[in-house]
């Protein structure tokens, strides 16, 4: 099987997500740097379009939105297990809510601490995705979101006051993604004080913290690209398409359904209830497989 590479940057949320789940089971992988705002003329080439990070490769497979990347990790790569069959459901479950609720509950007070020292093109790239996110809009909404923040950071440490886990005596992907929107909290000043004036929530951070980066070695966007190039996707035996009335085979256009509507258009290979996936032919990589969850994502005939 061909390596793990991580196309991330350093101060991404959601990349740190994945970050935890490659430290907790000790996975060699290999980091490429992409740019946090477009273009991303070293990423779209894999994807056919969709930029958020991060975004897992794995030959000429590519595979976007960490809800996918966790499962994908953990069917690879079972033990130690992020979704422990007896944990399976409400694991899947609290990471929907620290990755939608909780994410957008720390984001506005945190960035609207760092308006002064963030570039205007940053805020002209993430309003082409939302345009609520503007520099005045997150001023205006980051009291009301912070607080709310705050009554989420009481609910996990009241859990944690019980069990070292969100979920109990072991860490699931719950923890994961409940620990990527508190992690950013730390480049919010005095935020993270809220962390630490709750112990039991800053003992379960350190936990998580001290879990390292698993086995990470650069790699250049270019040599990424090559691999791609050079391989064949693996992941499409299988394929079936059960629902909607479409055809394998059929072009498709996948977008998500909240913020960020860049679309990828491929030929349908499977669809059902956990995933869809196009192949799609790039002149700089070929064929590749672009795989998403189906969760969060619209597909439609093209």
């Amino acid at each position: 099987m061909a390596g793990l590479i991580l196309h991330h940057y350093a101060l991404s949320p959601f990349a740190e997500k994945i970050r935890r789940i490659l430290a907790f089971k000790k996975l060699a992988w290999r980091s490429v740097e992409q740019p946090s705002i477009a273009p991303k003329p070293d990423l779209t080439p894999l994807t056919g379009g969709y930029r958020r990070i991060p975004v897992l490769q794995i030959g000429a497979d590519i595979y976007c939105d960490t809800a996918l990347i966790a499962g994908v990790l953990e069917r690879l790569y079972p033990s130690p297990s992020c979704f422990p069959a007896a944990l399976a459901g409400a694991a899947a479950l609290l990471e929907d809510w620290a990755d939608h609720r909780l994410f957008m509950q720390t984001v506005p007070p945190t960035v609207a601490r760092l308006v002064d020292h963030l570039p205007a093109a940053f805020f002209v790239d993430r309003a082409a995705m939302t345009p609520a996110f503007t520099r005045e809009n997150l001023i205006a909404v980051a009291p009301h979101a912070w607080s709310q923040a705050l009554i989420s950071l009481d609910r996990l440490a009241a859990q944690l006051d019980q069990t070292p886990f969100v979920l109990g005596a072991v860490f699931t992907v719950a923890d994961a993604a409940c620990f990527h929107p508190v992690w950013f909290l730390q480049h919010g000043g005095d935020l993270f004080d809220a962390v630490r004036a709750r112990p039991s929530l800053s003992a379960w951070f350190a936990r998580v913290a001290d879990l390292g980066t698993g086995e990470m070695t650069p790699l250049e966007a270019a040599a990424a690209l090559t691999i791609a190039r050079e391989a064949i996707p693996t992941d499409v035996a299988g394929g079936c398409v059960t629902e909607g009335g479409y055809v394998a085979g059929a072009e498709m256009a996948i977008v998500p359904d909240d913020y960020g509507l860049e679309r990828t258009v491929g030929r349908l290979i499977r669809l059902n209830a956990q995933e869809i996936v196009v192949l799609r032919t790039d002149p700089q990589v070929g064929e590749v497989a672009v795989h998403y969850p189906r969760a969060g994502y619209r597909c439609y005939a093209v």
